[in-house]
């Protein structure tokens, strides 16, 4: 990795915290931000943009649904600029998502607790601690409300509940509708007609997972199969009509 030093001794300042709550009163963004200025200050660089998230950074999408972080990448590639976190956690906990921004990205990461990352190998390192992190922080919060849960404690916020269903079943239909246009898309590239086992060990093998991040099997393949040829059929019924759309006499007769 290489930093452009041809920016004056300027960075970009990115912050992260995981809850909505943790955003709203600045628990944690604070301490983050007070870690980046006084590395800033003994290193002798400027922060000239300043970015954040309230989000996860687990996950294989953690980096696409980060709008603050996707700006801080946009930054730091226009000006060769690097970024600045207080903690390489606070980048990504997903180790394959660190390597795609130092690598893929060609920015420059500075943690204000280990300082500039130049050596690759203790990047990575790194990153996979804070991935190993991160599944263990999960894993503890699993087991606690599993005991909480079997003690007879009721989880969750119950004022919100009705309004946290509805979003969870719209967020799994949205998945399984996404599943099914990524179905819908490997069939088309299809020159013939493949048997249930065939398309499963397809989209396994193109990394294609169920909406539980699972791997295919003929039943659970059934359902969303059907759905993808539906949705084709339609899609060719909407094409085979355009051309006639504008006609005041489509389907007249």
């Amino acid at each position: 990795m290489k930093t452009n030093r041809s920016s004056g001794r300027e960075a970009i300042a990115y912050r992260r915290v995981s809850t909505n709550k943790q955003g709203q009163y600045g628990i944690g963004l604070e301490g983050q931000n007070a870690a980046i200025e006084r590395y800033a200050e003994l290193d002798g660089l400027r922060i000239t943009d300043s970015f954040q998230d309230v989000g996860t950074g687990r996950g294989e999408r953690n980096l696409i649904d980060r709008p603050g972080l996707q700006l801080a990448l946009e930054s730091a590639k226009a000006t060769g600029r690097p970024i600045i976190v207080s903690d390489l956690d606070r980048l990504s906990r997903h180790s394959r998502t660190i390597d795609e921004i130092v690598k893929e990205h060609q920015v420059t990461i500075i943690s204000a607790g280990d300082g500039e990352m130049r050596n690759t190998i203790l990047l990575e390192s790194r990153a996979a601690r804070a991935e190993r992190e991160g599944d263990l922080k999960a894993e503890r919060t699993r087991h606690a409300l599993a005991i909480k849960k079997a003690q007879g404690a009721l989880l969750g916020n119950r004022v919100n509940l009705p309004e946290a269903q509805r979003l969870g079943v719209l967020r799994k239909q949205e998945i399984a509708d996404q599943k099914i246009r990524e179905i819908a898309s490997v069939l088309k590239t299809l020159s013939g007609e493949k048997t249930a086992r065939e398309l499963v060990d397809m989209l396994n093998e193109l990394g294609i997972r169920t909406s539980r991040k699972r791997l295919w099997t003929v039943p659970a393949l059934r359902r969303p199969l059907k759905s993808a040829r539906a949705l084709i059929g339609e899609e060719l019924q909407t094409a085979s009509r355009a051309p006639y759309a504008d006609n005041p006499r489509f389907g007249l007769f």
